[in-house]
């Protein structure tokens, strides 16, 4: 009894100690953020020559960087209708612990694969090792090439990654390969996929023709936002719809290069379109010219009860940006993130006063 109470005693004055520890080590990171962030954002934003250095300061202190100043052209719009890049990043605390499962694409794997259809994970790479990652048994290149011509594609992905980083894929088409769409040699291909480290790889997806005839060199993905709420469980407020171009390809990531236009949560509907890299807004696509305003995405409904149903059965994750993309006979996830971007939102509408924004309002943020 008394050495019961005596390793409780001890291991309460650690814990203690861990804990100030961890918090010195968390007050000492959000400082080092402040400062990258104020030179990011004032001297060092991409448009930030357009913007007055006075005016820069005034923005950074209300939460807005000087590209989205410019985006949201708030010398005559009112910066108290949009969320801020601060309530951006402070969003991402809303699912606590849990953030963890959406962040690592192994564990989001883990947790969703048996509610929803996830690309299948063939090959786990830790270090210079080639793991199956069914079996943990060990692998070689051509385990992987030989998986290339059964599955004619697979995705290589680093982990803990974002932003369409460290994403490539390879296909297989007519006994040839491809790199990105690139022709490839076997010996090329063989000398990439012994070059990685710290990646899975898992199967392609093929999309649906609506999105191969837009543009056929990326997958595009639709980020479909879920939030929940005490009372009504989950729910769908934003949805948006990604395309790759000929700057972001293979991955249709706005910050790649990417457009972006919003999608009517009840129709399905695709409207507008608009990138990061100029103020153009158009209604088609800028590289295959196909059009994209109009376009209805198929099986939607479909897509928003499954996701919601999904959701419900993870209460405790609050908030969920999914990557979503259309089959010809249903859809796959191809990750969930556990905060977004809110520029390629707010381009199109201040988002502070609408579902969205009151979600985070519920929620601290």
């Amino acid at each position: 009894m008394l050495y019961y109470k005596f390793s409780t005693f001890i291991k309460k004055i650690i814990g203690r100690m861990i804990d100030k520890r961890t918090a010195k080590l968390k007050k000492k990171m959000e400082k080092q953020h402040i400062i990258s962030d104020w030179f990011f954002c004032i001297v060092c934003a991409t448009k930030y020559k357009k913007v007055p250095f006075l005016k820069r300061i005034k923005m950074y202190l209300h939460g807005f960087s000087s590209d989205e100043y410019i985006s949201y052209e708030l010398d005559k719009n009112n910066y108290n209708d949009y969320l801020t890049d601060k309530q951006r990043w402070d969003s991402r605390k809303i699912n606590g612990d849990y953030s963890i499962v959406l962040d690592d694409k192994v564990l989001f794997y883990e947790a969703f694969c048996r509610h929803l259809n996830i690309p299948k994970t063939l090959f786990f790479i830790k270090g210079d090792k080639i793991l199956d990652y069914e079996t943990n048994t060990k692998k070689n290149a051509q385990d992987i090439i030989n998986c290339i011509k059964e599955f004619k594609g697979l995705a290589f992905k680093t982990n803990n990654n974002g932003g369409g980083h460290g994403i490539n894929i390879i296909t297989y088409t007519d006994n040839k390969f491809y790199i990105n769409t690139v022709e490839s040699p076997i010996e090329e291909v063989e000398s990439y996929i012994l070059s990685l480290r710290d990646c899975f790889v898992s199967e392609y997806v093929f999309q649906h023709e609506y999105s191969n005839k837009i543009y056929s060199k990326s997958i595009n993905t639709a980020r479909v936002i879920t939030v929940q709420s005490d009372e009504n469980g989950a729910s769908i407020p934003l949805a948006m719809h990604r395309f790759g171009t000929d700057e972001s390809a293979p991955v249709d990531n706005a910050c790649s290069g990417g457009i972006f236009a919003p999608v009517d949560v009840e129709t399905g509907t695709i409207g507008k379109v608009k990138s990061y890299r100029n103020d153009e807004t158009l209604e088609y696509h800028p590289d295959t010219k196909e059009q994209i305003c109009g376009v209805t995405i198929p099986n939607w409904e479909y897509i928003k009860k499954k996701l919601i149903s999904v959701a419900n059965k993870f209460p405790y994750i609050k908030f969920i940006a999914w990557d979503v993309v259309v089959t010809e006979n249903d859809f796959y996830v191809l990750e969930g993130n556990t905060s977004t971007g809110f520029q390629f939102f707010q381009v199109f509408e201040p988002q502070k006063n609408t579902k969205l924004g009151e979600f985070f309002k519920n929620n601290n943020v």
